[in-house]
């Protein structure tokens, strides 16, 4: 069984006026239908900035499943990913990957020590592979919405 979230308008005590919030709840649907983080990084189609942010989620996703793989010997319970899931659905998440994803595409972002070796590539090197990214992303997208144009 997976989950599926939902994402919701509201108000409350603890968070800004108008933000949005996901909902995540035990669901027979397997992941590769609605995303909802899909749908909070990317607000429109075929939106670069929104794409690259879902793919440092998905990043990030993957690096966790490996660490928690590695640390505990097993895979992570429904439980534990729904709480993962959960704490990378916040505003203030979702708002860091947009950023990051910001920072990637103007050049800016950096890198902790050992992450990557873009600073020994050539400039065509890396402009090579930021093309490659974004028409991957872009595929991505127009997949995506292939398989759900009515946007449900």
């Amino acid at each position: 069984m997976g989950y599926a979230a939902t994402m919701v308008d509201t108000e409350s005590k603890n968070s800004p006026p108008g933000a949005s919030v996901i909902t995540v709840q035990p669901s027979s649907h397997d992941e590769s239908e609605r995303n909802p983080i899909f749908d909070a990084l990317v607000t429109s189609e075929g939106e670069i900035s929104g794409l690259v942010a879902y793919s440092l989620y998905k990043q990030n996703k993957r690096s966790w499943l490996d660490d928690f793989t590695k640390l505990t010997g097993r895979t992570p319970t429904e439980a534990e990913t729904r709480a993962y899931i959960i704490g990378e659905s916040t505003e203030r998440r979702l708002a860091t990957y947009r950023q990051l994803a910001a920072a990637t595409l103007a050049g800016t972002s950096t890198r902790p020590a050992g992450v990557g070796a873009i600073g020994r590539m050539s400039g065509l090197t890396v402009a090579v592979w930021a093309l490659f990214a974004l028409l991957a992303l872009g595929l991505l997208g127009f997949g995506l919405h292939a398989l759900n144009p009515a946007g449900k």
